[in-house]
Protein backbone atom coordinates (compact mmCIF):
# COMPACT_ATOMS: atom_id res chain seq x y z
CA UNK A 1 0.00 0.00 0.00
CA UNK A 2 2.82 2.42 0.82
CA UNK A 3 4.45 1.79 -2.56
CA UNK A 4 1.20 2.63 -4.37
CA UNK A 5 0.88 5.81 -2.37
CA UNK A 6 4.46 6.76 -3.15
CA UNK A 7 3.86 6.22 -6.87
CA UNK A 8 0.76 8.44 -6.76
CA UNK A 9 2.72 11.10 -4.89
CA UNK A 10 5.63 10.84 -7.33
CA UNK A 11 3.20 11.50 -10.16
CA UNK A 12 1.94 14.57 -8.29
CA UNK A 13 5.43 16.02 -7.96
CA UNK A 14 5.67 17.23 -11.58
CA UNK A 15 2.18 18.72 -11.25
CA UNK A 16 3.35 20.52 -8.15
CA UNK A 17 6.37 21.91 -9.95
CA UNK A 18 4.30 22.99 -12.92
CA UNK A 19 1.89 24.75 -10.63
CA UNK A 20 4.61 26.73 -9.03
CA UNK A 21 6.25 27.49 -12.27
CA UNK A 22 3.57 30.17 -12.10
CA UNK A 23 6.15 31.18 -9.66
CA UNK A 24 8.59 31.10 -12.44
CA UNK A 25 7.60 34.19 -10.95
CA UNK A 26 9.65 32.21 -8.51
CA UNK A 27 13.08 33.59 -8.89
CA UNK A 28 16.71 33.60 -7.69
CA UNK A 29 19.64 35.91 -8.39
CA UNK A 30 21.86 38.78 -7.27
CA UNK A 31 20.50 41.81 -9.02
CA UNK A 32 21.60 45.18 -7.76
CA UNK A 33 21.05 48.36 -9.72
CA UNK A 34 24.08 49.51 -11.66
CA UNK A 35 23.91 53.03 -10.25
CA UNK A 36 22.54 53.80 -6.82
CA UNK A 37 21.17 57.25 -7.67
CA UNK A 38 19.50 56.39 -10.96
CA UNK A 39 16.36 54.34 -11.19
CA UNK A 40 16.64 51.52 -13.69
CA UNK A 41 14.86 51.75 -17.01
CA UNK A 42 11.90 49.49 -17.68
CA UNK A 43 14.14 47.28 -19.81
CA UNK A 44 16.78 47.03 -17.05
CA UNK A 45 14.12 46.11 -14.49
CA UNK A 46 12.66 43.49 -16.85
CA UNK A 47 16.11 42.03 -17.53
CA UNK A 48 16.85 41.74 -13.81
CA UNK A 49 13.46 40.22 -13.04
CA UNK A 50 13.86 37.77 -15.93
CA UNK A 51 17.27 36.72 -14.61
CA UNK A 52 15.75 36.01 -11.19
CA UNK A 53 12.89 34.04 -12.72
CA UNK A 54 15.14 32.10 -15.10
CA UNK A 55 17.54 31.10 -12.31
CA UNK A 56 14.65 30.06 -10.06
CA UNK A 57 13.09 27.99 -12.80
CA UNK A 58 16.43 26.27 -13.42
CA UNK A 59 16.89 25.54 -9.72
CA UNK A 60 13.40 24.02 -9.55
CA UNK A 61 13.69 21.93 -12.72
CA UNK A 62 14.69 18.68 -11.04
CA UNK A 63 13.45 19.37 -7.54
CA UNK A 64 11.20 16.30 -7.32
CA UNK A 65 13.20 14.05 -9.58
CA UNK A 66 13.67 10.70 -7.93
CA UNK A 67 11.14 11.43 -5.19
CA UNK A 68 9.77 8.03 -4.30
CA UNK A 69 8.55 8.32 -0.75
CA UNK A 70 6.34 10.78 1.09
CA UNK A 71 9.48 11.97 2.88
CA UNK A 72 11.15 12.74 -0.46
CA UNK A 73 8.11 14.66 -1.62
CA UNK A 74 7.92 16.61 1.65
CA UNK A 75 11.57 17.55 1.19
CA UNK A 76 10.85 18.72 -2.37
CA UNK A 77 7.88 20.77 -1.14
CA UNK A 78 10.06 22.38 1.54
CA UNK A 79 12.64 23.32 -1.12
CA UNK A 80 9.89 24.72 -3.30
CA UNK A 81 8.53 26.81 -0.43
CA UNK A 82 11.99 28.17 0.37
CA UNK A 83 12.82 28.97 -3.26
CA UNK A 84 9.43 30.61 -3.82
CA UNK A 85 9.89 32.80 -0.76
CA UNK A 86 13.38 33.75 -1.94
CA UNK A 87 11.97 34.77 -5.32
CA UNK A 88 9.46 37.12 -3.78
CA UNK A 89 12.19 38.65 -1.61
CA UNK A 90 14.57 39.10 -4.52
CA UNK A 91 11.93 40.62 -6.78
CA UNK A 92 10.88 42.88 -3.92
CA UNK A 93 14.48 44.07 -3.52
CA UNK A 94 14.78 45.19 -7.14
CA UNK A 95 14.82 48.94 -7.58
CA UNK A 96 11.79 50.08 -9.55
CA UNK A 97 11.88 52.25 -12.66
CA UNK A 98 10.30 55.69 -12.50
CA UNK A 99 6.90 56.69 -13.85
CA UNK A 100 4.36 54.32 -15.36
CA UNK A 101 6.93 51.53 -15.67
CA UNK A 102 7.59 51.84 -11.94
CA UNK A 103 3.88 51.54 -11.19
CA UNK A 104 3.66 48.46 -13.40
CA UNK A 105 6.76 47.00 -11.72
CA UNK A 106 5.17 47.59 -8.32
CA UNK A 107 1.95 45.86 -9.47
CA UNK A 108 4.03 42.93 -10.73
CA UNK A 109 5.91 42.55 -7.44
CA UNK A 110 2.76 42.99 -5.33
CA UNK A 111 0.79 40.47 -7.41
CA UNK A 112 3.66 37.99 -7.29
CA UNK A 113 3.92 38.42 -3.52
CA UNK A 114 0.19 37.81 -3.12
CA UNK A 115 0.18 34.77 -5.40
CA UNK A 116 3.18 33.15 -3.76
CA UNK A 117 3.16 34.28 -0.11
CA UNK A 118 -0.58 34.60 0.44
CA UNK A 119 -1.81 31.73 -1.72
CA UNK A 120 0.94 29.44 -3.01
CA UNK A 121 2.96 28.85 0.15
CA UNK A 122 -0.09 28.19 2.36
CA UNK A 123 -1.36 25.71 -0.25
CA UNK A 124 2.07 24.05 -0.36
CA UNK A 125 2.11 23.82 3.43
CA UNK A 126 -1.33 22.21 3.26
CA UNK A 127 0.01 19.78 0.65
CA UNK A 128 3.04 19.00 2.81
CA UNK A 129 0.76 18.16 5.76
CA UNK A 130 -1.44 15.97 3.58
CA UNK A 131 1.58 14.09 2.22
CA UNK A 132 3.00 13.62 5.72
CA UNK A 133 -0.29 12.20 6.96
CA UNK A 134 -0.70 10.18 3.75
CA UNK A 135 -4.20 11.59 3.32
CA UNK A 136 -4.90 11.22 -0.41
CA UNK A 137 -8.11 13.26 -0.26
CA UNK A 138 -6.31 16.16 1.43
CA UNK A 139 -3.51 15.88 -1.16
CA UNK A 140 -6.07 16.23 -3.95
CA UNK A 141 -7.67 19.23 -2.23
CA UNK A 142 -4.31 20.93 -1.81
CA UNK A 143 -3.41 20.29 -5.46
CA UNK A 144 -6.77 21.76 -6.51
CA UNK A 145 -6.06 24.77 -4.34
CA UNK A 146 -2.69 25.22 -6.05
CA UNK A 147 -4.26 24.84 -9.47
CA UNK A 148 -6.85 27.46 -8.56
CA UNK A 149 -4.33 30.20 -7.89
CA UNK A 150 -4.97 33.02 -10.31
CA UNK A 151 -1.64 34.32 -11.60
CA UNK A 152 -3.14 36.55 -14.28
CA UNK A 153 -2.28 39.80 -12.47
CA UNK A 154 1.45 39.04 -12.20
CA UNK A 155 1.53 37.60 -15.73
CA UNK A 156 -0.15 40.69 -17.19
CA UNK A 157 2.23 43.06 -15.38
CA UNK A 158 5.28 40.96 -16.29
CA UNK A 159 4.31 40.99 -19.97
CA UNK A 160 3.67 44.75 -19.84
CA UNK A 161 7.18 45.24 -18.44
CA UNK A 162 8.75 42.90 -20.99
CA UNK A 163 9.74 40.38 -18.28
CA UNK A 164 8.76 37.41 -20.41
CA UNK A 165 10.62 34.84 -18.28
CA UNK A 166 8.41 35.81 -15.34
CA UNK A 167 5.13 35.42 -17.24
CA UNK A 168 3.44 32.10 -17.92
CA UNK A 169 3.03 31.36 -21.58
CA UNK A 170 -0.53 31.49 -22.80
Amino acid sequence: MRIGYARRMTRLAPVLLTLLAFAAVSCNGDDAPSQEDDAPSQEEFADRADKICREAEESLDDIAEGAESPEDIVEAIDELIEESSNVVDELGDLERPEGDAGSTAERFVDATRKEIHDEGIPALEELRGAVESENQEAVQQAVQRLQGIDSSASNKAARALGATQCAEEQ
